[in-house]
């Protein structure tokens, strides 16, 4: 017998034997977690169960996208506390939802709330009487979110058992909750994420239960859920404001004011449960009495953790420095932020070290646990952080308070496509924006590079921003060119790596928003000049021809030039680029500006003035037009070889493998929505056999480790 064929008959054999021992599947031990998330709660009948809706239980498995939409329609009609509120749209096309939760009396008179908030939120002209009224009135708002990564899927599953038990629940404690807090529950923060991984898990789903947290079955595979349609973490999103999840999000959240921001989310499947605070640093920035309610919340949270005997942590990580988290966003803006992490269990149950089972129903409880927790301590204290609000408010507007006399200034550019980028996250995260209209002579403060100057004149155009203003807290760690960490933490930072105990810092550690733009701009000394105006969006310029038009021109000196080189060749147009500085008909252009002739493009297949008007404006673009093709002195002339016929790309962009999932992400985005131009995606393992002849370009991002396969 050869030798392959004993081996094979061995294995069935023991195969045979493996399943005639072994319990079967519902029988493993601990894989059935049968326990009331809320026990004792008495329910409305005429409100359904998720079970009724769904066929499931919360934390049965995990739920579809479509399936939490489909429940959140059933509950908002069928209870008088509910409220369905679409807020945005992912690049999938699914709607991203958040739902309002609160009394019937609260539902009547949400837009008084709402407004009563943002008059707290900005208290200029607010009377000591007004606001006494507002704090005596107001219900408080929260803001629970959960699974922002869509491969740590326990925290919509957990909302999801959160939205019912306030929806339909009965008892005094939810009535009185909902009196007193208008909750408000984004359960699913990336559907294009969560979708993609769980579709990659019922790929791999078998008769029998896995609890090897290796198997695919719990880990997906390339390019995963945690990240969007273009593999963004949207957890690092909230201060640039790129996506349109993030877009909606933070302009739904900032109209509301909450005084709690949870955000939920997944570690690793064998640690167990985390929750704030983090350890330091802590950002300055932060409100200085937050760290006291984060201690309150952790006690109270800990407390309801103990009541099951489940394990948990705080204080052994970093994310309390960046303001770019959802959590840490929401504090700067005035909330208490908490962040949960728990142990992640994809499907069935994860086998542990100590040799138990957690199953992804006990996941989703304990999401669900913190949730309701929190929201308790909020309520407890609902009058407590309400003043500390006003307060903290009042010290962001004060002239004598801690954010008086600064102003950041950001000096005038050609470039409008750069600061276009910038004024629109001020904008997004509602930021007061001011200019001024003539030159400002005599101003002291510092540069990007921390270098002091005394009397320096700002040009007109330049843009200011005070510091004092209501959301001073989050604009001030956003727009600081340098804040350096405490020196006792960096002695304490560095004593551990050469210890070889490894870094303690999570991750982003500096940001300078208006160096990433590549703007130059000042923190100056002193309130808002007297002379500033409320800054408006100028109109843009449109070309006039007084005569024939040998060329249009859009000056490179703007990004989207490249842009708009990329969408008119997708469209047919033949493009020209500049090799040098040029100048024709008294006007200079840089180099690497673009012109089309109508010579270039006599046989066009599109009208090419419309064609460039339509690019052009959609870029935010102004196009010049020239009537000479002479060069003035010895600069060139049109018909010379300093104008380049461009040739259009033809892109690849190589995946999966190694690839990094966000660089291969941002690429993706870049070429897709801020280029627009056409391109191709390849598979890594299948370049040896592609035919890449067809590609004047190909992009490789970076690789997480090993390098490109053998040919």
């Amino acid at each position: 017998m050869p030798r392959l064929s004993l081996v094979v008959a061995l294995l069935f054999a023991l195969a045979a034997t493996a399943v005639g021992a072994q319990p079967a599947p519902t029988e493993l031990p601990g894989l059935a977690y049968d326990v009331e998330f809320f026990p004792g709660t008495e329910y409305d009948d005429s409100i359904p169960t998720q079970q009724e809706i769904l066929g499931f239980r919360a934390g049965d498995r995990a739920a579809f996208p479509a399936e939490i939409e489909r429940a959140l329609r059933v509950w908002d009609e069928a209870s008088p506390r509910t409220r369905l509120v679409e807020y945005a749209e992912s690049y999938e096309g699914r709607s991203l939802y958040y739902m309002i939760v609160t009394s019937p009396e609260n539902m009547a008179r949400l837009d008084e709330i709402k407004n009563g908030m943002a008059r707290l939120a900005d208290p200029r002209g607010l009377d000591d009487a007004e606001a006494e009224r507002l704090l005596a009135s107001l219900p408080v708002p929260a803001w629970l979110a959960y699974s922002i990564h869509g491969d740590e899927t326990s925290g919509s599953d957990g909302a999801l058992a959160v939205l019912y038990h306030l929806t339909a629940g009965l008892d005094s404690s939810v009535v009185e909750l909902l009196e007193n807090v208008v909750v408000l529950i984004d359960p699913m923060m990336n559907p294009d994420g969560r979708h993609r991984f769980l579709q990659q898990i019922a790929e791999h789903r078998a008769a029998a239960p896995n609890v090897d947290d290796q198997s695919l079955l719990h880990s997906g595979y390339w390019p995963w859920g945690r990240g969007n349609h273009y593999h963004f973490d949207l957890n690092r999103d909230w201060i640039l404001g790129v996506n349109p999840e993030t877009r909606g999000r933070i302009r739904a959240a900032a109209e509301w004011h909450p005084l709690l921001f949870v955000d939920a989310h997944e570690m690793g499947s064998q640690d167990t449960y985390l929750f704030a605070p983090a350890r330091e640093p802590r950002n300055p920035h932060f409100p200085s009495r937050r760290a006291h309610w984060a201690s309150v919340f952790a006690r109270q949270q800990s407390e309801a953790f103990d009541r099951y005997h489940w394990l948990y942590y705080t204080g052994e990580w970093n994310e309390g420095w960046y303001p770019g988290y959802s959590d840490s966003w929401g504090e700067f803006r005035g909330a208490v932020g908490i962040l949960y992490e728990q142990a992640r269990i994809a499907e069935d149950a994860v086998l542990r070290p100590e040799g138990t089972l957690m199953t992804y129903r006990e996941a989703t409880h304990h999401q669900a646990v913190s949730s309701l927790a929190n929201l308790q301590t909020l309520e407890r204290n609902a009058d407590a952080l309400l003043a500390e609000f006003l307060a903290e408010k009042r010290r962001a507007v004060s002239p004598s308070g801690p954010y008086a006399d600064r102003t950041f200034a950001v000096l005038p550019t050609d470039n409008r496509t750069r600061l276009a980028g910038f004024l629109d996250q001020m904008e997004l995260q509602g930021f007061e924006v001011y200019v001024t209209e003539r030159e400002l002579a005599g101003r002291s403060g510092v540069d990007q590079l921390g270098r002091r100057f005394t009397a320096r004149t700002l040009p007109a155009g330049t843009l200011l921003i005070p510091n004092r203003q209501p959301e001073a807290y989050l604009l001030a760690t956003m727009l600081e060119f340098d804040r350096p960490m405490p020196p006792d933490y960096l002695e304490r930072e560095r004593s551990s790596v050469v210890r070889g105990d490894g870094t303690t810092i999570y991750d982003v550690t500096t940001w300078n928003l208006t160096m990433m733009h590549g703007l130059d701009a000042l923190t100056l000394d002193g309130d808002l000049p007297a002379e500033a105006v409320r800054y408006r969006h100028p109109e843009m310029p449109q070309p006039a021809a007084d005569g024939p038009i040998v060329a249009w021109v859009i000056d490179g000196v703007d990004d989207a030039s490249v842009a708009a080189a990329a969408r008119l060749m997708e469209q047919g147009v033949q493009v020209r680029v500049a090799r040098r500085e040029f100048e024709l008909d008294g006007t200079t252009y840089t180099r690497g500006s673009l012109l089309l002739l109508p010579v270039d493009n006599a046989v066009a297949p599109v009208d090419l003035a419309t064609t460039l008007a339509t690019t052009a404006g959609d870029l935010g673009l102004a196009v010049s037009t020239v009537s000479t093709g002479l060069g003035e002195g010895d600069l060139p002339d049109i018909g010379g070889g300093h104008f380049a016929l461009l040739e259009r790309p033809r892109i690849a962009l190589v995946g999966r493998g190694y690839v990094s999932t966000t660089d291969y992400g941002a690429i993706w985005h870049a070429l897709d929505t801020r280029l627009g131009i056409r391109h191709s995606q390849l598979d890594i393992d299948a370049l040896s056999y592609t035919d890449l002849r067809r590609y004047n370009v190909v992009v490789l991002p970076h690789l997480s480790y090993g390098g490109l396969p053998a040919r």
